[in-house]
């Protein structure tokens, strides 16, 4: 009975822990639109990262949320996805002029956990 609820609170944690996934894909999304409006010679990586972020919060955390419910395996694929995809982002600026790194420093380790807690699901 002990193991149930302790893979329980590991499903109520790896849930919480998308959810942050989820809000700081959507505070890096903001800061996007921002900047899109006053670094003119930024816009074009800024317009990848919209759509990166934007598949991180409308597929990604999506497709975790079910997974860890369900099929842990895929969760793990998906949080994967999520820390890549912000690392593309990063890598798009030129050398020194990303405005999100803090941000993406932020996702790419919240992603490192979740996929940690993912896996003990497995």
């Amino acid at each position: 009975m002990t193991n149930c609820h302790s893979s329980a609170d590991t499903v109520g944690l790896g849930l919480i822990l998308v959810d942050k996934i989820k809000e700081l894909g959507y505070e890096t999304l903001g800061q996007i639109v921002m900047l899109y409006k006053n670094k003119l010679m930024l816009r074009r990586p800024l317009h990848e990262c919209n759509l990166r972020y934007k598949t991180i919060v409308d597929v990604d955390v999506h497709t975790a949320i079910i997974a860890i419910k369900g099929n842990p395996k895929f969760a793990e694929g998906a949080i994967v996805d999520a820390g890549v995809e912000a690392s593309v982002c990063e890598g798009g600026f030129p050398k020194g002029q990303s405005p999100l790194t803090s941000l993406t420093q932020n996702m790419i380790k919240i992603c490192d956990v979740t996929r940690a807690i993912v896996r003990m699901l497995l």
